[in-house]
C-alpha cells in the first residue's frame, strides 16, 4: 500500500467517523486512573515504603475490579434526582464525580507519614467511584459503533483515556514536585469537575430494551434477586453462548500481563537508578505519554485492516519485545538519552497493545447487554491485574530488576499460545449483535 494511500485511509477513518465523543468518554475515565495507582506509588515510594509494600497495597484496587456487582443497578434504576435532570447514566457518572472528588480530597488531607490508613481508606473509596463512573460510561463507548470500526473507535477511546492520564499525571507530579504531594492532589480533586463538563455535552444513549420494568408489587429481596438476574447473569449466559468462551476469558487474563507488571514497577525502577520525580515527570509522564497516544492511534487503524487476533498477536509480541529495553536501561544506569529511548519503543507498543486489548472486548459483548457484558469481562482483566499488580512488588524484590525484566516477556508466552489457536476467529463478525 502506497503511502499516500495509507495516509488518506487513515483521514478518513479518523476524521470523518464522527468518533469526538469516545475521545470525552476516555479522558473522563483516564483521569482519576493513575491518582490510585501509579501517582499513589510515587508518593509512597517517595516516604521510603518498600516495593513489596507498595505492590500488596494494590490489593485495596478491588472495589475497582467488583464493579459488575453493582452494575445491575446502574443499568437499571435512576441516581435520584441526578437521572431526573441528566438521563440515567449521566445521573450515575456525575455522582461517581461527586464521590471522587471527595475521595481525592480526603487523600490530599493524609499522608503516608503521619495518617497512612487514612489515606489508603480513602484510596480504597476512590477506586469504588472510579468503578461506578466506568460502569455508568460503558455504554457511551459502544454507542453508535459497529464491528467494522471497533479498532478506531477503541483508538479514540483509548486516545482520549491516555490524555486523561497525561493530563493528571503529569499535573499532578509537577505539582508534588514543586510544592509537595498534598497540593498536588488538591489539584487534582478540582480538575474532576472538568470531566463533569465534558459529561453534560455527551448525549445520553439509547435505554436497554432487554431490562424489563420492575413489578412495583415485588418486595425488596424480589426486586434484587430480578435484577442480578436481568442485568448480571443473563448477560453472562449470553456470553457463555460463544464457542470459544473460556479461551476468551483466558486471553482477557492473561495478554496485559507483562504490560501491567513493568507499568507497576517501572517508576520505582526510575527511583531507584537515581532519576528524580521531575526526570520523571517529564520523560515517562509527559513524553511517555505523548508516545502511548502515538502508538494508541496507530494501532486503532491497523486493528481495522488486520483484524483484531492477528494485530493482537503482532502488538503483543512486539511488546514483549520491547521491554528488553529496560534491561538495557538496567546495564547502562542512570543514563537519559537511553532513559527516553526506552520510554518510547515500551509507550507506543504499550498503546497499540491497550488498542487491542479494548477492541478485543468491544467484538465480545452483545448488543443488548452491552454494558454489563463489558464490565463482566473488564472485571476478569481488573481481577488479574490486581494479582500482577500485588505481586509485581515481591517479584521484583526477589529477582533484582535485570531479571525482572528478563521475566516479563515470558509472560506473553501462555497468552500467545491461545491466541494462535484463535488465529481463525477474525474479530470483525458483530458479537455486539442483536439476539
Amino acid at each position: 500500500m502506497k503511502l499516500a494511500s495509507l495516509f488518506d485511509d487513515f483521514i478518513d477513518v479518523y476524521f470523518k467517523k464522527g468518533l469526538s465523543s469516545k475521545f470525552f468518554i476516555g479522558f473522563t475515565c483516564g483521569v482519576p486512573f493513575l491518582l490510585r495507582l501509579a501517582i499513589l506509588d510515587l508518593w509512597l515510594k517517595d516516604y521510603g515504603l518498600s516495593n513489596s509494600l507498595i505492590g500488596i497495597i494494590t490489593l485495596l484496587q478491588f472495589p475497582f475490579a467488583f464493579k459488575f456487582l453493582w452494575a445491575p443497578f446502574i443499568e437499571k434504576f435512576n441516581f435520584p434526582f441526578l437521572s431526573k435532570m441528566f438521563g440515567q447514566r449521566k445521573g450515575w457518572a456525575i455522582a461517581s464525580q461527586l464521590l471522587l472528588f471527595v475521595g481525592v480530597i480526603g487523600m490530599a488531607t493524609s499522608s503516608p507519614n503521619s495518617s497512612l490508613f487514612r489515606l489508603l481508606f480513602f484510596t480504597s473509596l476512590v477506586a469504588f467511584a472510579d468503578g461506578c463512573q466506568d460502569m455508568s460510561l460503558y455504554t457511551f463507548q459502544l454507542s453508535k459503533t459497529d464491528s467494522q470500526m471497533y479498532g478506531p473507535t477503541a483508538g479514540v477511546y483509548v486516545f482520549g483515556y491516555r490524555t486523561g492520564l497525561l493530563f493528571s499525571k503529569s499535573i499532578t507530579l509537577y505539582l508534588a514536585h514543586y510544592f509537595g504531594w498534598n497540593a498536588a492532589y488538591f489539584t487534582m480533586a478540582f480538575s474532576i469537575f472538568v470531566c463533569t463538563f465534558f459529561i453534560l455535552k455527551i448525549d445520553e444513549p439509547k435505554p436497554n430494551k432487554m431490562v424489563s420494568n420492575i413489578d412495583g408489587k415485588q418486595g425488596p429481596l424480589q426486586i434484587i434477586a430480578s435484577t442480578m438476574q436481568q442485568c448480571l447473569f443473563d448477560p453472562f449466559k449470553n456470553f457463555m453462548k460463544q464457542p470459544d468462551w473460556k479461551s476468551f476469558i483466558a486471553v482477557i487474563v492473561l495478554y496485559r500481563a507483562g504490560d501491567i507488571l513493568a507499568q507497576k514497577m517501572a517508576r520505582l525502577f526510575y527511583m531507584d537508578l537515581g532519576f528524580s520525580i521531575l526526570d520523571i515527570a517529564n520523560v515517562v509522564q509527559v513524553f511517555g505519554s505523548i508516545a502511548t497516544l502515538f502508538g494508541g492511534v496507530i494501532g486503532g487503524f491497523f486493528i481495522k485492516k488486520l483484524g483484531i487476533i492477528r494485530s493482537m498477536i503482532r502488538f503483543g509480541i512486539i511488546h514483549a519485545v520491547s521491554c528488553l529495553c529496560y534491561v538495557a536501561l538496567a546495564a547502562v544506569g542512570k543514563n537519559l538519552p537511553m532513559f527516553y529511548f526506552s520510554v518510547f519503543v515500551e509507550n507506543v507498543t504499550s498503546g497499540a497493545v491497550t488498542t487491542a486489548f479494548v477492541a478485543f472486548l468491544y467484538s465480545m459483548s452483545n448488543r443488548n447487554y452491552a454494558a454489563t457484558q463489558y464490565a463482566l469481562l473488564w472485571a476478569f482483566y481488573d481481577l488479574g491485574g490486581t494479582f500482577y499488580r500485588t505481586v509485581s512488588g515481591i517479584i521484583a524484590d526477589a529477582l533484582g530488576w535485570t531479571n525482572f525484566f528478563l521475566f516479563i516477556p515470558l509472560t506473553f508466552i501462555p497468552c500467545l499460545i491461545i491466541l494462535l489457536s484463535l488465529r481463525d476467529y477474525s474479530g470483525e463478525q458483530d458479537c455486539c449483535r442483536d439476539t
